[in-house]
């Protein structure tokens, strides 16, 4: 509505203009049959009534450089506003990505915490198995009756270090040995400084080594013959 209240007004302009322009030539034009009329007017009074040139350029520069202006403005806030509708996208693209990762590890850290209690359980149960069965728990001994000590053989399959997850380790040992081997002692020591896990009374290195070959071949890599003092029958 604006733009088309400009264009009215200019064109009235222009029309006015137009007229005082051809009266001004009608009167000053020669007339053989008549008399000559000459009409004089001061430069003020003629832009004032034409209009300078340069104004009238300008003028008309202006009304076609406002609609490009709106146009380009126009389009520029419609790049604008996509811009912004791109960006909260991406925003609540994020947002639902980091929403997603958090439960992730929501889940991922209960199947931990899981897994764990499941670990612990059963060697809590393998623990109390070997205290049930072990001939010998953690530094006691039982005194096997009709029985001496000689120099001997055993086989050591676990040697670690004064700690507890040691201990609970070579006890963890000591029942696996019992399961896989039964009928053999087994013996659950804090031999300075560290906790180890032995079985068997063996007098001579060569019975010590047939069986240290066989409990190899269960899985027991490290497992290694100790010259000790055994428990033997009288």
């Amino acid at each position: 509505m604006r733009r088309h209240f400009i264009t009215l007004a200019a064109a009235l302009c222009l029309s006015a203009a137009t007229q005082a322009q051809t009266f001004l030539e009608h009167l000053q034009s020669e007339d053989k049959s008549s008399g000559q009329v000459s009409v004089k007017q001061s430069e003020d009074i003629s832009k004032l009534v034409n209009g300078s040139g340069k104004e009238k350029e300008q003028s008309t520069k202006t009304e076609a450089a406002r609609p490009a202006g709106e146009e380009r403005a126009k389009q520029n806030r419609n790049e604008e506003s996509a811009s912004n509708s791109r960006e909260r996208e991406r925003e609540r693209e994020s947002a639902s990505k980091n929403a997603s990762s958090r439960a992730d590890e929501a889940r991922d850290k209960e199947r931990r915490e899981r897994e764990r209690k499941a670990r612990e359980a059963a060697r809590a149960q393998k623990l109390k198995e070997f205290e049930e069965n072990t001939t010998v728990s953690d530094s006691r001994k039982k005194v096997m009756s009709n029985s001496k000590h000689a120099t001997g053989y055993r086989i050591q399959v676990f040697a670690g270090a004064n700690t507890r997850a040691d201990r609970a380790k070579a006890q963890e040992m000591g029942a696996k040995v019992k399961t896989q081997i039964p009928g053999q002692p087994v013996y659950v020591h804090f031999y300075s400084p560290r906790w180890c896990c032995r079985f068997g009374n063996f007098r001579n290195q060569e019975d010590a080594n047939k069986m240290l070959k066989k409990i190899k071949k269960m899985g027991f890599k490290n497992a290694c013959v100790i010259k000790t003092t055994i428990t033997v029958n009288k």
